[in-house]
């Protein structure tokens, strides 16, 4: 075959493709309009058209004495059936582009213009192609979106696509973008945070894509629109607004223009379209819920490491525990358990309140950018909440949690009746409990709509539990109302309640609710930055900001002062006289060495934690550190100074009853010190619960799957796909983890306070008949009365 005959088919398969291509640009026609006539000029589409088009008419018109409008019509021939029909205003320089509804194109068309006699006019018309196939419920197509121009492409859903074939079953539809080009904007920086930021809209009106190019950051009802920049994902299901329902569906496309740099450019996507069909969530929360049952074995494993000489509950009937829940609502000081519940009774329903005004905001306006969701592992809440329910199920391990310490306490305390012990306190226990389950109401409400103002209701909860457990640990080795005379190491009396809540958690919350008010997502303006160049920031007056971070460091400096006091660490001219009390010397506790190592210990991590306070306190000046992150991570980190201070002695309290038993190893005549494996069950217990923790925290920071303080688009590329059954992501993951490291914590915590200081004795005694050389000890000090337990009645 010659040169000549392959340049001839070169050109043939040239043409062919001409003919048979969705997109066409016809030449431009101008002039002017006669007297009474309409000028009209044909526009042939080449080629059968079997897939769905749109015509694009650009045209304008000029000024003139007699004419202020001009009439375009784009018709089809045959029927005469308008295609796109534009009444447009003479003299606007800008041509504006127009388009009709995707369709399957004819052959012949006419474009028509009337107008006044003498008008001028210029038109152009292109047809553009913008069916996305699907096939076997997928589909995906590549566009490129011009600077400053509007893409357009459709997909048509049959009703055999999304109908599901069981009423607890549903089906929804993503439609995703997705670019390897950041299109970086070389006009300012070019840092990676300097980018044409595109927009994408979904809907079945076409009307709502005029107002959207004109507009792209306008509210449009009955859409969902949302910014990217190299992912977006946009979730239609029978929850959302537009609700999921047969027909033609509609998507727009557009990079708005900020200046004239660039202009010719284009940005290359990929959009994706993927159809999921009877889809259920229930029996993936039936299996979270069956795994969060395992929480069982932390209560039980945490009593036979550290409470192995309270084992028998043998004692315990069923008309006892229903006295123990009687005497919860009727009886005894449950300080901290009521006020829990009654912080929990206003803030959960306020969270709430607010956070679904925020997410009515969003179904309202369309906007997607509001909540920060993880879009690649968004799972519709059926047709009840447009949010994913994954992230409110991950909730449920706390709530179960909550319910097993409640429980398993319940039960501890109904043992200590059975066993007519005379004192014993389980408020911060059930405080710990209650808190839990809130902890899970305040985190499930934060992720219907999750975002940086939001985000301080995830936390709320977090900072009771913080607080109960440093309450718990001081609480451990503090004298209390009717056992003074128990007391070991104590020289101070414990914490009440009210003050808990009236000086710690009241003002946490205050100055946690309005410093959120104040953070900015813009890590270049500090909040001295502010106070030197603004007059208000956020809807605020800058001389109220100034008057808040004072009286918040102020409150941080009364705190550290009030624990200095509370810890012995201030100097010994500004302690307070110790009580005079007897205190009982147990035989096998060394005491003084308890006191030689905390006194040491405390004084160093007490500095620490000043430094620690004073830079994070810096840090959220400079906005470098969320509000709620700091307060936060200022109370656990307490909360782990106390836990090392506290469990060094008492580890060594707890050990030294033990040295001289021995346990036989079933079916040998091998013995070991139990000594040994007592010390070898808490540091497994301890390991263990620093292991869960170190794991939760990866899945949180490392594999972080949105960031609320960044802007949505930004936030967005850290998505990551389900990485758990197909249902639950990373975060989820951080959700369940973190639940059973603070069950461990919290077990701990409680162990330390000592809730009942009988059983805490008979553990020191290792047998029950030291009980009664440990009260004979007793008596010999106490002269004022027989026996240390008579006559104290039971708060319980």
């Amino acid at each position: 075959m010659g040169i000549s005959s392959c340049l001839l088919l070169l050109f043939l398969l040239i043409v062919l493709l001409g003919l048979t291509s969705c997109d066409e640009q016809w030449p431009d026609f101008s002039g002017t309009i006669p007297d009474n006539a309409p000028v009209e000029r044909a526009v042939t589409v080449d080629g059968e058209q079997t897939s769905r088009s749109i015509f694009n008419m650009k045209c304008s018109c000029g000024t003139s004495s007699n004419a202020k409008f001009v009439q375009f019509n784009l018709y089809e021939v045959s029927t005469f059936e308008f295609v796109l029909s534009v009444n447009r205003e003479c003299g606007v320089a800008q041509d504006q582009v127009y388009f009709s509804r995707p369709q399957v194109l004819g052959t012949n068309y006419k474009v028509q213009v009337i107008g006044s006699a003498g008008a001028t006019y210029s038109v152009q018309v292109s047809s553009q192609s913008t069916d996305i196939p699907l096939e076997d419920g997928k589909g995906s197509t590549s566009v490129t979106i011009p600077l400053g121009g509007l893409v357009i492409r459709s997909f048509h859903l049959q009703e055999e696509d999304i109908i599901s074939t069981s009423k607890s079953k549903w089906s929804y539809v993503q439609v995703s973008v997705e670019s390897e080009d950041k299109f970086l904007n070389q006009s300012l920086s070019a840092a990676d945070d300097d980018r044409y930021v595109g927009k994408l809209l979904i809907t079945q009106d076409p009307d709502d894509l005029y107002e959207f190019y004109e507009n792209p950051e306008e509210d449009i009802p009955s859409t969902m629109r949302l910014s990217y920049s190299t992912f977006g994902r946009l979730t239609v299901s029978d929850a959302s607004v537009p609700k999921l329902s047969p027909g033609l569906w509609l998507l727009g496309l557009v990079t708005p223009l900020q200046d004239n740099e660039g202009a010719t450019r284009g940005k290359e996507v990929k959009i994706s379209v993927d159809i999921v069909r009877d889809y259920s969530f229930v029996p993936h929360i039936w299996t979270l819920f069956a795994a969060s049952l395992l929480g069982i074995i932390v209560p039980v494993i945490s009593r036979l490491i550290f409470d192995a000489g309270n084992l028998d509950f043998k004692e315990i009937r069923f008309h006892y525990w229903c006295l123990t829940l009687k005497n919860w609502f009727w009886r005894g000081r449950k300080g901290v358990s009521y006020l829990t519940v009654v912080l929990a009774a206003l803030l959960v329903v306020s969270a709430f309140q607010v956070t679904h005004a925020k997410y009515r905001e969003m179904m309202k306006s369309g906007d997607r950018d509001i909540c920060y969701y993880n879009e690649k592992c968004f799972r519709p809440y059926g047709d009840y909440y447009d949010v994913s329910v994954n992230g409110l199920a991950s909730n449920l391990p706390f709530m179960v949690h909550g319910v097993i310490m409640i429980t398993y306490y319940s039960l501890a305390e109904t043992y200590c009746r059975a066993n007519e012990h005379t004192y014993f306190d389980y408020a911060i226990p059930y405080a710990f409990g209650l808190a839990y389950i809130c902890e899970g109401f305040g985190s499930l409400i934060y992720h219907i709509c999750p975002s940086q103002i939001i985000f301080q209701f995830d936390t709320l909860f977090m900072f009771v539990i913080s607080l109960i457990a440093i309450m718990a640990i001081y609480d451990g080795y503090s004298f209390r109302e009717n056992d003074v005379r128990h007391s070991v190491i104590a020289k101070h009396k414990s914490i009440r309640a009210p003050k808990v809540f009236a000086f710690f958690i009241g003002p946490v919350y205050a100055f946690n609710f309005i410093g959120n008010l104040i953070t900015t997502e813009d890590p270049s303006e500090s909040i001295i930055k502010i106070l030197k160049t603004r007059v208000t920031w956020q809807g605020l007056p800058v001389p109220l900001i100034v008057i808040f971070y004072i009286l918040f460091l102020l409150w941080w400096i009364a705190l550290l002062v009030w624990a200095a006091y509370k810890f012995n660490i201030l100097p010994e001219s500004l302690k307070p006289e110790n009580l005079t009390v007897q205190e009982a010397r147990l035989a096998d506790c060394n005491d003084s060495l308890v006191l030689r190592c905390s006194s040491v210990m405390k004084t160093i991590f007490f500095l620490l934690f000043c430094i620690l306070v004073l830079a994070g306190y810096i840090l959220t000046l400079l906005q470098k550190l969320p509000f709620s992150l700091f307060i936060l991570g200022v109370l656990v980190v307490a909360m782990i100074v106390l836990m090392i201070v506290f469990f060094v002695p008492w580890f060594w309290k707890i050990v030294q009853p033990f040295k001289s038993l021995t346990v036989r190893v079933i079916c040998t005549n091998i013995s070991i010190s139990r000594y040994v494996l007592v010390v070898i069950g808490m540091a497994l217990y301890v390991v263990a619960s620093c292991v869960i923790i170190a794991m939760a925290l990866v899945f949180f920071v490392k594999y972080a799957v949105t960031d609320k303080s960044i802007a949505p688009w930004k936030s967005r590329e850290l998505n990551k796909d389900c990485v758990l059954n197909g249902f639950y992501d990373a975060h989820d993951c951080w959700h369940f983890l973190a639940s059973f490291g603070l069950m461990f914590v919290t077990m701990l915590c409680v162990q330390i306070s000592k809730p009942c200081r009988e059983c805490y004795l008979s553990y020191c005694t290792s047998r029950d008949s030291r009980v009664q050389e440990l009260i004979q000890r007793f008596n010999a000090t106490n002269t004022t009365r027989n026996r240390p337990f008579d006559n104290i009645s039971s708060p319980n």
